[in-house]
């Protein structure tokens, strides 16, 4: 298991798991499961976790 933030034991897959379920920024996902809050050394792992979910949900096309 990889950890994204060791300040606070969180695993990758926690991370990904709070991103599916709708954090769609640092404070959100810190909100949710405590990463980034301490140090903010993994800010930079989180937004990458973060641009990957935006890249694989495509975006709706509006219709007028």
């Amino acid at each position: 298991m990889a950890y994204v933030c060791l300040c606070n034991s969180v695993s990758e897959r926690k991370v990904r798991r709070v991103i599916d379920h709708g954090a769609s920024s640092i404070d959100e996902v810190g909100a949710a499961c405590g990463a980034g809050t301490t140090c903010h050394g993994c800010h930079d792992t989180i937004d990458d976790l973060l641009d990957e979910q935006r890249v694989s949900i495509p975006r709706l096309r509006r219709v007028s």
